[in-house]
């Protein structure tokens, strides 16, 4: 039975305070400013997800004040309206079945190198670690909108990032911490990348050494799962 519309999420208290303690890290780690940027997280065993309410300030959002919405995008739980960028959260969800969280940022210098519409090469090894190679930037439009959310995901493609033209970055991950993990190391790449062409030329790591260095490490990095 699904819940009515205009009572908060039942059921979801770590989820949702999952979503406040990463909320607030995007604001104190610089990743976004005032209410830009949107997380959410996928519900365990249901076709929906728990994000965060638009317009609302991260240091302001309550437990109550997230919302879920189903993979058809239907608001299924909450009294508040869903982030404006709830149908790219839904379509990456839809898409990608690996995916439990979606971190949506503004962090300046991965906003910058979508602003020129240009892709993050592979210039660092911990870029093919975290990411299996390069990060592509997906083609504009307008915020909130579906076109954005189809070309984000078509971008997104198998890997856990994307730059969204003239707007910002997504990470995915399989949960929150690994999202969230994943835009720090992107910003900190973009960065990188900007900072390299103010002494030189970024070299770009070679296709055959991307390709069997993100072999090598999908084995090698990490602890075993047993």
């Amino acid at each position: 039975m699904t819940m009515p519309a205009n009572r908060a999420p039942g059921g979801q208290n770590k989820l949702a305070a999952d979503l406040i303690r990463y909320g607030n890290l995007l604001v104190s780690r610089g990743l976004v400013t005032g209410t830009g940027g949107n997380i959410s997280a996928r519900v365990p065993g249901q076709d929906a997800f728990l994000i965060t309410p638009s317009g609302i300030p991260y240091l302001e959002i309550q437990a109550d004040d997230m919302v879920q919405v189903s993979l058809s995008g239907r608001k299924l739980a909450g009294k508040r309206k869903p982030s404006i960028e709830q149908h790219l959260h839904r379509l990456i969800y839809r898409a990608r079945s690996d995916v439990k969280a979606v971190v949506h940022t503004h962090a300046v210098f991965s906003a910058a190198i979508a602003a020129t519409r240009q892709d993050l090469p592979p210039i660092l090894d911990t870029i093919v670690a975290a990411f299996g190679g390069g990060i592509k930037t997906a083609d504009y439009a307008s915020i909130g909108t579906l076109e954005l959310a189809q070309n984000a995901v078509a971008a997104l493609g198998t890997r856990d990032a994307v730059l969204l033209a003239n707007h910002g970055a997504v990470c995915t991950g399989a949960d929150l911490a690994q999202a969230f993990d994943r835009a720090e190391l992107l910003e900190a790449s973009a960065k990188t990348y900007i900072f390299s062409h103010l002494i030189g030329r970024p070299v770009v790591l070679a296709p055959e050494i991307v390709e069997k260095e993100a072999q090598d490490l999908a084995q090698r990095y990490g602890q075993d799962n047993k």
